[in-house]
């Protein structure tokens, strides 16, 4: 299975967990009882959206502890904020992808949907393990199958539109530039929540005081902070785009201006960078069409999002 393949699968397999893809049956009126949201007219029920967030409450407070919940995880949002948004934004791209395939007649055969399964119980030691996960969670092996029936029809769906497209030379070269896959940086930083913080920050190493030491005292990345923000050596894709883009533009020796991300405001000192000649397209060349069919299946997807019809309650 290519990493493009395994990829969507991780992005479907957390539908299956949840069982958030059913449709609930309409009254008289044609209007949802208990509904969430809609796609294109389907439906995503109250219950299901419940039994989702039921899910991540479980695995938050396993991580970090028990009521953790409604506490602060990032820039004044609680978990509970932050994984309402992205459950919701999980279960509406899984049934927008489910209402294309129908449109478009793509159809799962008796044969994929037991090849499924068979794939699915590989995630158990043994048969009673998988058994025991059914029970726990209310669900049947019918059920299971028709869960992994739809993630097939949308993987074949993802497949009939991505799968044949062939990127050309000078694409796979502009993806080679964009990422910057012959190089590497080492760098340091210091994040902090505000661009007011980092402003204030940036004015203290202008006026002479260690980089290092202030990570230490301010950055609220505490795990590199400890380090003086030491990040040691990264590639472009090992980042979010907007600290890659600013790291990988710096001088050695030069810090940045603040840089935003999604975990606040991060002030950038780059330490080392290496280019490594033997590194080329060519020798990249599937790694270069994997990220080229990511890029396209993310087209598809906001093209799809662009023309649907969703409605959250």
């Amino acid at each position: 299975m290519s990493k493009f393949k395994k990829s969507l699968f991780l992005i479907t397999l957390l539908c299956i967990a949840l069982a958030f893809t059913a449709c609930s049956q309409k009254n008289d009126q044609g209007i949802e009882d208990n509904v969430k949201a809609t796609v294109n007219g389907k439906a995503i029920s109250l219950e299901e959206y419940d039994d989702a967030m039921a899910y991540y409450k479980d695995y938050v407070e396993y991580q970090f502890g028990e009521g953790v919940w409604e506490t602060e995880a990032s820039k004044g949002l609680t978990y509970k904020e932050l994984y309402e948004e992205y459950v919701m934004d999980e279960m509406t791209k899984s049934l927008l992808l489910v209402d294309a395939a129908e449109k478009e007649g793509i159809t799962v055969t008796e044969e994929e949907k037991q090849n499924a399964l068979e794939n699915f119980k590989i995630n158990f030691q043994n048969d009673e393990e998988y058994k025991s996960f059914l029970e726990q969670r209310g669900m049947t092996e019918e059920f299971i199958i028709q869960e992994l029936a739809k993630e097939t029809l949308i993987n074949n769906y993802i497949t009939s539109k991505i799968d044949s497209l062939k990127p050309n030379d000078d694409e796979l070269k502009d993806i080679f530039d964009d990422m910057k896959m012959n190089m590497q940086v080492k760098a340091s930083h210091i994040l902090v929540d505000t661009e007011e913080e980092a402003l204030k920050v940036i004015e203290r190493i202008n006026k002479g005081e260690d980089f290092a030491e202030l990570a230490k005292e301010l950055s609220t990345d505490t795990g590199s902070g400890a380090n003086g923000g030491d990040l040691d050596y990264f590639n472009y894709a090992q980042m979010v785009k907007p600290f890659s883009e600013a790291a990988f533009a710096l001088e050695t020796g030069e810090v940045s201006q603040p840089v935003k991300s999604d975990f606040g405001y991060h002030i950038i000192k780059l330490t080392d960078k290496i280019v490594n000649g033997e590194i080329t397209v060519e020798s990249e060349k599937d790694k270069l069409i994997e990220y080229y069919k990511m890029s396209k299946f993310e087209d598809l997807l906001e093209q799809l999002k662009s023309t649907a019809e969703i409605v959250i309650n």
